[in-house]
């Protein structure tokens, strides 16, 4: 007597996004459950073990939490049989659903049953298999023709302003109409980070304080609102502010109300969350988009303290006020701070790193800290102090001429900074040529290659946010943010960091009594130090 097999079934399900935005009631969850289910009505012979679906999950790849538990009870020897309602709902990528049909199942004893494709694999002959695979290659068809018009439609979207993101950035709430509004308790912690940066302290530093604050990073933060949020920027299980989710906040223009959207892509259907970096130039960009959170001018002017090589000396608290602002007048490339005890005090002059790197590129710089701190402030009231009341100041921007001379000093700056890329290529040059007249050993050539490089990448910087600061001045946004700048330093009687960098935009020395002055928020041309004042300075001093 012939033993008669019993089947028991996996009934399988599956519905990606896609196919939920066409509303096809034929392949909705419940069409497919009551398909199999009567089916299984009809075949008394197949016993029902669980029915399982994958809701809002792509078939182009296979990596399902419902899915993968069918596996498992076929691994566990719970189920002998799988029944799906077509091919296409066990999966879209034909090589991958072909070895399952043709091979995995096979292997493991287990009847598969497609009931639309009328497919029985325990009765199917090779005209059947063909057919199978037929099909299933224009089931991947479809998915390509999916995912191409899905791409393109969300490009749509992107170009027209519209939010395709599923949750909004740090510092913002996604409403039900996908507009961006600010995160009060969020948006107060992205100013702290913008200021300490503005400050003198560099990302661990901002870092550390947020983690000794106890305040939430990006993705705990989102956990707590109640989102159903996972990143691949976690710490462990620890959440912990990092100096990347740090810098990733101090360059994201979302914070000045620009989205910018579409800067990866999926490398392709086939392969699941795996995505590439597209070219600036096809991003999609949409200025004042919504509510900034920090104004333009300081968004410009971290973006160029970021492009500073700046550092803190072992054992401070914050970089010193200068670091970074002080130029050579004869490389233009940034002066080194040295600390100097005598006598039981600390001095701290600026030298020239060119000249200390090769004395043959550069002459003998140098300037003491203390001479260059009382000048600076002594320059900064006389310029503030003679400028009009910020009513006035307030009055001029717009068409008025302080506004136009402004554009102007911003254009010189422009041009400064695209002179001393012209200059660093030509020191590359000379380096190189040091190099082979054997003047400058390998490593020293590897070493000035690489410092000149990084000031050609500094000015190129400098350029970018020049041009956004010049940008934000024609339409008029910078202008008010200007003003208000005014306003907090009218009544200058101290120097920060702080005050330096949102006035000063760098010092150049020439040598210890000619030093120029570029202001930041005055249409003035660089300010020279004229022995005389420098002679007030140091009696004062």
């Amino acid at each position: 007597m012939q033993e008669t097999t019993v089947w028991i079934a996996d009934g399988y399900l599956r519905l990606s996004i896609e196919d939920k935005d066409k509303k096809d009631e034929s392949n909705s969850i419940k069409n497919q459950r009551d398909l199999i289910l009567d089916f299984l009505s009809r075949h008394p012979d197949i016993q029902v073990h669980r029915i399982l679906d994958d809701d809002g999950v792509s078939g182009a790849h296979f990596d399902r939490e419902r899915f993968k538990e069918m596996i498992r009870h076929i691994e566990a020897g719970l189920i002998n049989c799988v029944i799906v309602k077509d091919f296409s709902r066990l999966g879209r990528d034909h090589i991958e659903t072909g070895k399952y049909i043709e091979r995995y199942f096979a292997s493991k004893g287990v009847r598969f049953i497609s009931v639309n494709d009328n497919y029985d694999s325990l009765t199917a002959d090779d005209s059947d298999k063909l057919m199978a695979s037929f099909k299933n290659i224009c089931n991947e068809a479809t998915l390509e023709d999916i995912s191409v018009k899905t791409s393109s439609h969300l490009k749509v979207k992107r170009d027209n302003g519209e939010l395709v993101v599923n949750f909004a950035v740090y510092g913002y709430l996604k409403t039900k109409d996908k507009q961006l509004i600010p995160d009060d308790y969020a948006a107060d912690v992205v100013r702290f980070i913008f200021g300490m940066k503005i400050q003198g302290y560099n990302e661990q530093q901002i870092a550390d304080m947020l983690n000794s604050k106890g305040i939430l990073p990006p993705a705990a933060h989102k956990k707590a609102l109640g989102l159903k949020y996972c990143t691949p920027f976690a710490v462990k299980d620890i959440p912990k502010w990092s100096v990347n989710a740090i810098k990733r906040i101090l360059t994201n223009p979302v914070y000045i109300g620009t989205l910018e959207q579409g800067k990866r892509k999926k490398l392709s259907y086939r392969v699941k969350n795996k995505c590439i970096a597209v070219p600036r130039e096809q991003w999609s960009v949409k200025e004042k988009r919504h509510v900034p959170i920090v104004d333009d001018a300081e968004f410009s002017l971290v973006g160029e303290l970021m492009a500073r090589d700046t550092r803190t000396p072992v054992g401070a608290e914050q970089i010193h006020m200068f670091s970074g602002i002080i130029l050579c007048g004869s490389c233009q490339r940034p002066m080194n701070m040295r600390t100097v005890k005598k006598g039981g005090k600390e001095y701290i002059y600026f030298n020239c790193s060119t000249h200390k790197q090769d004395k043959s590129l550069c002459k003998y710089n140098n300037v003491s800290a203390n001479i260059l701190h009382g000048f600076l402030l002594h320059t900064l009231r006389a310029q503030i102090g003679g400028l009009v009341s910020a009513a006035e100041v307030a009055d001029d921007f717009g068409p008025g001429t302080l506004l136009s001379r402004k554009q102007q000093a911003i254009e010189d700056m422009i041009r400064h900074n695209r002179q001393i890329i012209e200059q660093n290529n030509t020191f590359l040059v000379r380096a190189y040529e040091h190099y082979v007249s054997k003047v400058i050993t390998e490593s020293e050539h590897r070493m000035f290659k690489a410092t000149f490089k990084q000031q050609v990448e500094i000015a190129e910087a400098a350029i970018a946010a020049l041009e956004r600061e010049l940008a934000g001045l024609r339409d008029g946004t910078l202008g008010r943010d200007l003003v208000e700048r005014f306003k907090k330093y009218q009544n200058l009687t101290e120097l920060n960091r702080e005050a330096v960098v949102s006035l000063v935009r760098a010092i150049v020395v020439h040598d210890s009594e000619h030093i120029d002055v570029h202001l930041r928020y005055s249409d003035v041309a660089p300010l020279a130090a004229a022995p005389a004042d420098l002679e007030t300075v140091r009696e004062a001093g």
